[in-house]
């Protein structure tokens, strides 16, 4: 969506508003899930059937604090 980085909850708003307009099929399939200390990740196929895997990093309050995500290069 143009930026590596995404600060605050009205750029995130923005970023998946823009996201969404542009790939009105945008879904996932979940793969699987691991856990970790603060963090956990993610690893599915998305609707282009690219595999990807996000990472999660949660503060104390279990509020994801940074997040990023790579994609298989197919």
């Amino acid at each position: 969506m143009g930026k590596a980085e995404i600060r605050g909850i009205v750029a995130l708003r923005k970023y998946w508003s823009r996201a969404l307009e542009n790939q009105p099929d945008l879904h996932f399939k979940v793969l699987d899930i691991f856990s970790g200390v603060d963090m956990m990740v993610i690893t599915y196929v998305n609707h282009n059937e690219v595999k990807a895997a996000e990472t999660l990093h949660f503060d104390e309050n279990a509020m994801v604090v940074m997040a990023s995500a790579c994609h298989s290069l197919k």
